[in-house]
């Protein structure tokens, strides 16, 4: 916000709030194996699906998210960008994310980070070295002071092994997720699966699983919603403060092999 402070322009909270809720949209969209690992791809089927990002009822920007398949390497390629502007500020955000799937589970392979616009760009690379059981930080080639687990993920690609999980959930289950961040620092994401909805997006009526991001003593609020005729495609996600919309992501377009 330094360079709205030296144009002399006021930092209104509503411009914070929506420039804050980039960073989850954008990983919305967001290792080295021990031994060979057969794929399994008809749990998940490659796609490239494009969005709108929101807020009340405008829209600030677009993002796509491309998941691809190597049958030669067994190996999944995540690719998802989230690209917004708001007045003169501009935010772009990449993550590549490589995996496998293992008895459906996603094993991490590598991920990579980028964001750039207005203000400082950042970036964050990782590969997950299975066979020395630790995640090493591409910059410095040094292991990253984590404790290793084997369910760990990039938080990229966490997204699909949510859509494997909600697909066999009941109603009121209780999802969570040991994932890698954009910083490379650990985090632990829990969800609660609700109900079905009749959503109207870009794409068109459809119905969805509703996805709660279980939160303890936060004013923030993260929802999603997974379509079973999509093979529980990531359809809407909508971030609230205070109660407040800050930005939702709505499904515009899908295309799949």
């Amino acid at each position: 916000m330094a360079i709205l402070r030296k144009l002399g322009l006021p930092i209104h909270s509503s411009t914070l709030s929506y420039l804050s809720a980039v960073t989850g949209i954008a990983l919305l969209l967001s290792l080295s194996m021990s031994e060979a690992v057969a794929a399994e791809p008809d749990l998940l089927q490659p796609y490239e699906a494009r969005y709108e990002v929101h807020r009340g009822g405008s829209q600030y920007g677009e993002a796509v998210r491309e998941l691809s398949y190597d049958a030669n390497k067994n190996t999944y390629s995540l690719y998802t960008e989230t690209e917004i502007s708001l007045l003169f500020l501009s935010d772009r955000r990449r993550f590549w994310s490589e995996f496998v799937l293992h008895e459906g589970k996603v094993q991490s392979q590598s991920m990579e980070y980028k964001r750039t616009g207005t203000g400082r760009d950042k970036g964050f690379a990782g590969t997950f070295d299975w066979s020395q059981q630790q995640i090493i930080d591409q910059a410095t080639q040094q292991p990253l002071s984590l404790p290793w687990l084997a369910q760990r993920i990039d938080e990229a690609s966490h997204i699909e092994q949510l859509r494997l999980d909600v697909a066999e959930a009941d109603n009121g289950a209780e999802l969570t997720y040991q994932v890698l961040d954009e910083k490379g620092q650990a985090d632990e994401l829990i969800y609660a699966v609700q109900a079905r909805e009749t959503l109207r997006l870009p794409y068109g009526d459809i119905e969805a699983i509703k996805v709660v991001r279980v939160r303890e003593n936060s004013r923030r609020e993260t929802d999603y919603w997974l379509a079973p005729e999509l093979d529980y495609m990531l359809v809407k996600m909508t971030q609230r403060k205070d109660g407040d919309e800050v930005a939702s992501l709505l499904l515009r377009q899908l295309l799949r092999q």
